[in-house]
Order: structure tokens, then sequence, then C-alpha cells
């Protein structure tokens, strides 16, 4: 059998749809297994702080409320994709960190400019 040539005006096999649907519900059903690069770290967390400097800048507030960072707390601890066996340097406390932007959860929570990498809260 001969291979169709990548033409424009080519419609797909049912075959080849068939393929795309299976590697489309594969790939839905991965999770991030491992953080981001050092360097995309880095990046996610100077974004962060300056998204906080904007606003103390501004004259409004940096932290959200207890309330807030709660709700969006429960919400990372619903999330399938948090590793809650990482250990914060910081504290020294095993903390839950993001997959998606190598966070740890419980502290970006309070940051009132902070966004979920896939957008929970």
């Amino acid at each position: 059998m001969a291979k169709p040539k990548p033409t424009v005006d080519r419609n797909p096999t049912e075959k080849e749809l068939h393929n795309v649907d299976r590697v489309e519900e594969m790939l839905s059903g991965e999770r991030p297994t491992e953080l981001p690069s050092n360097l995309d770290m880095a990046r996610n967390i100077a974004v962060e702080h300056w998204r906080s400097l904007k606003l103390f800048l501004r004259g409004k507030r940096v932290l959200t409320t207890k309330e807030e960072a709660q709700k969006r707390w429960d919400t990372c601890l619903d999330c399938p994709l948090l590793m809650y066996d990482e250990t914060n340097p910081d504290t020294g406390k095993v903390d839950g960190r993001c997959p998606e932007c190598g966070c740890f959860m419980n502290v970006k929570v309070h940051y009132k400019s902070a966004k979920c990498p896939i957008h929970k809260w």
C-alpha cells in the first residue's frame, strides 16, 4: 500500500482519525511526574514576585485574606497533580508542590496576584 502524500486537499482516513482520538485520550491521562527545569521555576517565581511588587508599588495588598488562601489551598489539595511529598528548603517541612510551575503551593496561595498554572483558582 502506498503512503499518502501530505497535501492540503487530502481527507483523513477513518483509521487516521481513530489514531488521533486514541493519542489524544492517552495524552489527556498523562500527568507530569517531574518538576519544571530550574530555569523555568526561577522564571515562575520571578514573575510572581514582579506581580506582587507592582501591587505593593500601587499601594495595594500583596497578600490575600486567610479565607481566600485557605480556599485556594483546599483546591490544591484536591488536585490530582499536587506532589505532596516535597521538602521545602526554607522551612524543612514536607509541602505540596505543583509540577506545572514547581512552586510550593501552600506558600503561593497567600500571594494576592498568584494564579494557579492550570486555572483552578
